[in-house]
């Protein structure tokens, strides 16, 4: 079997019809360049090349392995080039995975304000539950995860992003909607619809109801849209982070804070502790994190 060395050897030779210009093209020396062509001869048990006093000229046999090697050789390089690209694409794209709340409230400002310095960046986002969101961050199939984070991950590593307070939602014709001030005793006559994915809320409310005297009930919503349509149907209370409830506001529905009861819910990025960014999802990442606080109290606003 050949080197590759040798036939690229032979290549220039035949192309320049000279040793020594193939050597020097080459960058080797001349008794190199005629070792690697008689190397490839031997192997190939062919003669090559004539050689003159003045030059170096194909054989038949040469010129069927010239032949031969330049279109394999062009099909190497275009497969070469494509791998190249492929990678150049690779380091240039970042996949980012977020909870559907925090993908449709804030990556798409943020995704947008990145691309606009970094052009040739391409940034995909994944909207996944909470628990898919985790094992494609696991698997490598992400490079960072934006949410709010529910207990420990041993498997990945935290950096906080912000944290909110929650505010209560609720139909503009219900009965809090008369009160000046509300508090948490004030909401105990009426059921509590929240997302499933606040089990730890739902643990502090209940400790607080029994406080007051009262039992904590209530139902769940898995997505953000169907909690919003069932508030809309008159017949739901909930408690949202200030910026989603402030996004989503519209006639027939009302928001207030709760006066002696202040949750908070706390964002940050994730990414696994054996990976290895690429510049690319560094600097995506360094652009969140810099840009998602402002924006969350940009969106809190009334």
């Amino acid at each position: 079997m050949f080197h590759l060395s040798e036939l690229e050897t032979f290549l220039v030779v035949a192309e320049e019809g000279s040793f020594s210009k193939a050597a020097d093209r080459l960058a080797i020396s001349q008794p190199s360049a005629s070792s690697r062509v008689k190397r490839l001869e031997t192997r190939l048990n062919v003669r090559l090349l004539k050689r003159t006093t003045r030059n170096v000229v194909l054989t038949e046999d040469g010129s069927l392995l010239r032949s031969a090697a330049e279109d394999a050789l062009e099909g190497l390089h275009c497969i070469l080039q494509q791998f190249h690209a492929r990678s150049q694409a690779n380091r240039n794209r970042v996949v980012v995975v977020a909870t559907p709340m925090i993908a449709a409230t804030f990556m798409p400002r943020i995704i947008q304000s990145y691309s606009e310095r970094f052009p040739d960046v391409q940034v995909q986002l994944l909207d996944l539950p909470y628990e898919k969101l985790l094992k494609t961050l696991n698997a490598g199939e992400a490079d960072i995860a934006v949410t709010a984070v529910d207990g420990d991950q041993d498997s990945l590593l935290f950096r906080p992003l912000a944290q909110e307070h929650l505010v209560l939602m609720f139909p503009a014709t219900h009965p809090l909607a008369a009160l000046v001030i509300v508090e948490l005793i004030d909401i105990l006559p009426y059921r509590l619809r929240l997302l499933t994915r606040y089990s730890s809320l739902m643990e502090v409310l209940a400790t607080e109801f029994a406080k007051l005297g009262g039992v904590f009930e209530a139902s769940t919503a898995g997505t953000l849209p169907t909690l919003l349509g069932l508030i809309d149907a008159g017949n739901s209370i909930t408690f949202l982070p200030s910026s989603v409830a402030h996004s989503n506001m519209r006639a027939g529905r009302a928001i207030s804070a709760i006066k002696d009861f202040q949750p908070v819910r706390r964002y940050g990025t994730l990414i696994a502790h054996r990976a290895a960014p690429s510049a690319a999802a560094n600097s995506f990442r360094e652009h969140l994190h810099r840009e998602f606080g402002p924006l969350a109290a940009r969106l809190s606003e009334p």
